[in-house]
């Protein structure tokens, strides 16, 4: 994933975007449409251009909901990296678990977790820390109270247990 053609500020903004895209896909309603996008192109395309309807449609909560190009593509491609690896990235998030159940696990916080994984795990030129802390920072603006420690403490130990 080469990501140094773009701003920090704008990753995060790629991220903010794959978060909702991957949290929408979490929830029951949309797993067929899931499965779906993770094997065909045109079904993800078409999936993106409805979510963009929603994203970009400026309402009190977002007033700017607007993400350049490069921002963009850098959003696909962790929505759908994130997508692919879900099964194999859920089950070392589980290790990490105290109840070791998964599906115990609030979405938004899994949608925080599947992509901080993957970003961990498939961008080795950028520390860990930068990934932790960006996704700590997603999960205290959309996730229940409790989650930015939650999602620090999973984020770390995955880190630490596949430093390079």
């Amino acid at each position: 994933m080469n990501t140094n053609n773009i701003k920090p500020l704008k990753r995060s903004v790629g991220r903010e975007y794959a978060f909702k895209f991957i949290y929408k896909h979490l929830l029951s309603d949309f797993v067929r449409e899931k499965n779906q996008i993770i094997s065909d192109t045109k079904s993800f395309e078409d999936a993106l251009n409805m979510f963009d309807q929603s994203y970009y449609e400026e309402d009190i909560e977002h007033p700017d909901n607007v993400i350049d190009v490069h921002t963009k593509i850098f959003a696909r491609d962790l929505i759908l990296g994130s997508l692919r690896q879900e099964e194999a990235n859920s089950e070392l998030i589980e290790k990490y678990l105290s109840t070791g159940n998964l599906q115990k696990v609030d979405r938004m916080n899994l949608a925080v977790l599947l992509l901080g994984t993957y970003e961990i795990l498939h961008d080795k030129n950028t520390s860990a820390n930068i990934f932790i802390n960006e996704y700590v920072n997603i999960a205290k603006k959309y996730c229940p109270n409790d989650s930015q420690g939650f999602i620090n403490s999973i984020l770390d130990k995955l880190a630490k247990d596949h430093a390079v």
